[in-house]
């Protein structure tokens, strides 16, 4: 049950940062800047959440259930994160790198997650540990980004 409780408790405070990202729009570079950085701080919450429950299934530690449901709901938290992220225009054209090089980190994260979803429905423990070799690689790349950011 608490484990439940985390995933919930995450997404209630990703919550306010989402909308502030929907109502208001970047009106310069440093605000870009931090819709950004925010952006990745948050996929790599819900990547890193990914990357135990991917370790655990694979050892034994977690059932198939339990797995699917933490994958489904990191995958599910990812989604509006890019969404929000993508839907705010670079202020500047020097921003669409910023943009460009987010959205990849983002959409790479998303498309590791779908894959470990797939692997634990299908219970095909060899796909299950290629989709945890790409997501902790994702995680990687959120985490370099995120530093190199500032």
């Amino acid at each position: 049950m608490t484990g439940r409780l985390v995933p919930a408790a995450v997404a209630a405070m990703m919550l306010p940062v989402l909308l502030s990202g929907c109502v208001t729009s970047a009106r310069d570079d440093g605000a870009y800047l931090q819709n950004g950085k925010a952006a990745l701080e948050l996929a790599i919450s819900e990547t890193a959440t990914g990357v135990l429950a991917v370790e655990s299934r694979l050892k034994g530690d977690a059932t198939r259930a339990y797995a699917d449901t933490v994958i489904t709901d990191s995958e599910t938290g990812l989604s509006p994160i890019e969404a929000s992220f993508g839907s705010v225009d670079p202020p500047t054209p020097q921003a669409e790198s910023l943009r460009d090089e987010v959205l990849q980190a983002l959409g790479d994260a998303d498309n590791a997650l779908a894959s470990a979803r797939i692997a634990i429905r299908r219970n095909d423990p060899a796909a299950l540990s290629k989709a945890g070799q790409d997501l902790a690689k994702a995680r990687t790349g959120l985490d370099d980004l995120r530093e190199k950011l500032g």
